[in-house]
């Protein structure tokens, strides 16, 4: 945010880069401002300045051989809505703290390389955060003014709820486990075959927090592929040799079979659970795959 208290010089009274080094230079009672080239190598990165709080100011980017875009700042002379700015920011040499007022491009730099003292400063200081800066600003027909006001820095916005409750679930891991079945080493066709996850915990499981944020397993089922070709099936959640997770083969061969963890996935916020749209409420692992081999039964006929 930019409040002004000082005087402006009239329009006109500066015009280019040399006259402007020389007001800064003015009011710094000899001491220098640094003020970059106003010219662009293709290959720099965009740059960008959001002041905050301004009627005036806008966010504005500018990517070298390119177009700037802006968007509105409020209901001052900065065009604030427009996909374009509303000036050159050319005109306003390099740096990230450019922006248009009107037709002027206005460049500061915050904190400023010299100013006065703090206990120098007018009254009227909007926060215990604000600072008292000079700023210049031109337009394309080299009409320009400067002036000396506050400056309030812009509050850093954390991520959201959303934002981390998404780096939560990044951060929940389903458990190592390893697909088991019964009668071990083989099975026999029309006998049931039991299956079960084999070293995963009975219990939830939780990641890592995410700036107060915790995602939460609950286990839901375990998906059991046989691998004969009659597709998944769902069973309960069984971690132990147990006929809750069966299956008849009616063939006998060698097949592939696979299954995988199904957890329902909540959020909690500082310990308590967090309800916003969304947000994914169910995680799987990934599918472990197991050899079976199905045989006949033989009857053996004794004399």
């Amino acid at each position: 945010m930019f409040m002004t208290t000082g005087a402006r010089t009239g329009r006109g009274a500066l015009r280019g880069p040399l006259a402007r080094g020389l007001a800064v230079a003015a009011l710094a009672v000899g001491l220098v401002y640094a003020v970059a080239q106003d010219a662009r190598a293709d290959t720099q990165d965009p740059d960008c300045y959001k002041p905050g709080g301004s009627g005036k100011l806008i966010y504005v980017c500018h990517v070298p051989g390119g177009e700037e875009s802006g968007n509105g700042g409020g209901s001052g002379g900065g065009g604030g809505g427009s996909s374009q700015p509303s000036c050159d920011l050319s005109l306003a040499g390099e740096g990230s703290n450019r922006w248009c007022e009107g037709e002027y491009a206005c460049w500061a730099n915050i904190p400023s390389a010299a100013y006065p003292t703090p206990d120098t400063w007018p009254e009227g200081q909007p926060s215990e955060d604000s600072v008292y800066i000079y700023k210049n600003c031109q337009n394309a027909e080299g009409d320009g003014y400067d002036e000396w006001g506050w400056h309030t820095p812009q509050e850093e916005q954390g991520p959201s709820l959303q934002e981390r409750a998404m780096m939560a679930f990044g951060q929940l891991n389903t458990p190592e486990f390893s697909l088991a079945f019964s009668p071990p080493g083989h099975s026999i066709i029309y006998i049931d075959t039991w299956w079960w996850a084999e070293g995963a915990p009975a219990g939830e499981i939780r990641g890592s927090s995410a700036l107060g944020v915790v995602a939460v397993g609950t286990p839901s089922h375990i998906e059991v592929d046989p691998g004969d070709g009659s597709g998944v099936m769902t069973c309960d959640f069984v971690t132990s040799e147990s006929d809750a997770c069966s299956y008849t083969y009616s063939r006998s061969g060698d097949y592939t079979t696979s299954g995988r963890l199904v957890y329902d996935v909540h959020f909690e916020y500082d310990g308590t659970t967090l309800d916003l749209p969304g947000l994914p409420d169910s995680l799987e692992s990934a599918w472990q795959e197991s050899g079976i081999t199905v045989t006949e039964s033989q009857a053996v006929v004794v004399p």
